[in-house]
This record gives structure tokens, sequence and C-alpha cells, in this order.
């Protein structure tokens, strides 16, 4: 081989050598290149911040009451009346004798307007009377409560009545008026029931036989109690079987006891019976002496 020839292969081995080398540094260098820009867009990841959270308060525990259990309510009952007699007067006792029966020979009235009416009256001394004469008044209805009894200041104060016209009979007798004109009509039924229970009532009390059950008519020349009272069955009457039936025709009665009261004062020498309604007083005046009605 001659020396051009050498010359030639040594220079083409030296060629590829560097091109192999250059091609090496090339694909070096485009790695680089890469890896460099690959680094230049990635994704910063930022780390998650964490929120530190303030200390939770202790939630204090409130213990439980025990729960008690149900007791339902118990109901006492109410003590009944022990009184037999409703109408028993709080002072002694008078010695009464008889029970003398009236009508009023009008068809309205109430204690209030007999006792006005009885104020004008006078006895033969002329003194006037201290007010109503009767000791108990029984209402129909007009003026007073149908079948209601009411008893007087007389009645409270166990004083002498004046409605018979007949010393014996006002001193010893317990005078009762119903409301109403027995010769024109009957009492009404609740009227003879509070009667009937009435009487059996004093007649019990007080030892009344049925004989000195009287009518007005029956002591005086009169028409009272009039000629269609039921004088009969009222005479007869027995006390009521119960204590109920003693207060059924008395409620009204029983709940103005609070409001109405009698008493006796003095003022300047002159008496007063006071008969006291809600919270005015009505005064009934009178001149004291026990010889008056």
């Amino acid at each position: 081989m001659n020396r051009s020839m050498m010359h030639a292969l040594t220079n083409c081995e030296a060629r590829l050598v560097r091109g192999n080398t250059c091609r090496v540094v090339w694909w070096a260098w485009m790695v680089v290149i890469g890896v460099g820009c690959a680094g230049c867009y990635q994704q910063t990841v930022v780390p998650p911040t964490t929120s530190i959270a303030p200390p939770m308060r202790p939630v204090p525990v409130i213990p439980q009451q025990p729960i008690e259990p149900y007791v339902p309510p118990t109901y006492q009952p109410i003590e009944p009346i022990t009184r037999s007699n409703p109408w028993k007067p709080d002072t002694e006792a008078r010695d009464w004798n008889y029970i003398v029966l009236h009508h009023t020979a009008a068809s309205t009235g109430s204690v209030e307007s007999i006792h006005e009416e009885h104020l004008k009256r006078k006895d033969k001394s002329g003194n006037h009377w201290l007010g109503i004469g009767y000791h108990f008044v029984i209402g129909n209805g007009n003026g007073m409560t149908d079948g209601e009894i009411e008893p007087t200041f007389r009645w409270r104060q166990q004083m002498q009545g004046a409605h018979a016209g007949v010393s014996e009979y006002n001193q010893r007798g317990i005078g009762i008026v119903l409301i109403g004109n027995f010769e024109n009509e009957p009492p009404t039924e609740s009227q003879t029931r509070a009667i009937k229970q009435l009487v059996g009532t004093l007649k019990q009390e007080y030892g009344i036989v049925e004989s000195k059950v009287v009518g007005h008519g029956d002591v005086k020349a009169t028409e009272c109690p009039g000629k269609l009272f039921p004088m009969n069955d009222v005479r007869d009457s027995l006390p009521p079987k119960n204590e109920q039936a003693a207060l059924d025709h008395s409620p009204v009665w029983l709940a103005r006891i609070p409001q109405r009261s009698s008493q006796v004062v003095s003022q300047q020498g002159v008496s007063q019976v006071v008969l006291r309604s809600g919270p005015t007083a009505t005064p009934w005046n009178y001149l004291s002496g026990d010889s008056r009605k």
C-alpha cells in the first residue's frame, strides 16, 4: 500500500472518530438540555399549610338530677257539715214553745223591704218597732231567691218577735213568714219544701209538738197565712233525714253570713241593730227598752 493511500485511510478514520465523538457530544448536550428544560417546566409543589386549631375548652359536665317518679295528687274529701241544725244561733237559745206561720199577703218582698215597713209601725205605747218582726223569711223568687230561708236579727240574737199580736206567741213563738199571698195561690214548690224542712228542724231542736205549730189565724182574727197554705202538711213536718237536706234551702243565707250580721251598739243613748249588706250598713235605730216590739 502506498503512502498516499495510508494517509487517506488515516484521515478517514480520524474523521470517523471525530464524527462519532461529535455525535456523542451532541447527544450528551441534548440530554442535558432536555433535562434542564424539563426542570424549568416542572410544577412547583407547595406543601400544604397546616392550620393549628386553638386548643378546645373542656366542656363542663353538669350532673343530671335524678328524675323522680310521678306521683298523682291525693284529694282529701271535704268534711261534711256536722250540724243537724244549720240555723242554730250562736247565742243561748230562748225558751221557744210555738212556731207561728205567716204570709206577707204580697207577691214580692224581702227581709229588707219588710224591715223598712215594720220600722214605721208603733206599739201600743207609741214606740217604733225595732224592725222586722219575724224570725225567718222564706223567699218566692221575687225579691229573694225562691225557697231561700233567711234568719233575721231577732233570730240571731234570740229576741222576742213582733208578729203574732199576742204577747205569749211573741215572747215564746218563732215567727216564720213566707213571701206571697196564699189566699190567691199556694206557696211555690221550693217554698213548701223549705218551710217543711225549717219547721221539722225547729220542732226537733226545741221540742215543739205539732199542736203548737200554728198559723197566725189560730191566735188572732186574721186570714193569715191564707186558705191555700198547706197547714196540715207543714205542721206534721219531720226533720230532714240528712244534714245536706237541711242546707238545700239555705245556701244563700249561709253565703251571706260574712257580709250580713246583726249587732247592738250604743251611741248617745240610742241602740242600733245594724244590718250589714256588702260594704255599707243600714242601721236600725230604736230607743233602748225591752217593752217595745
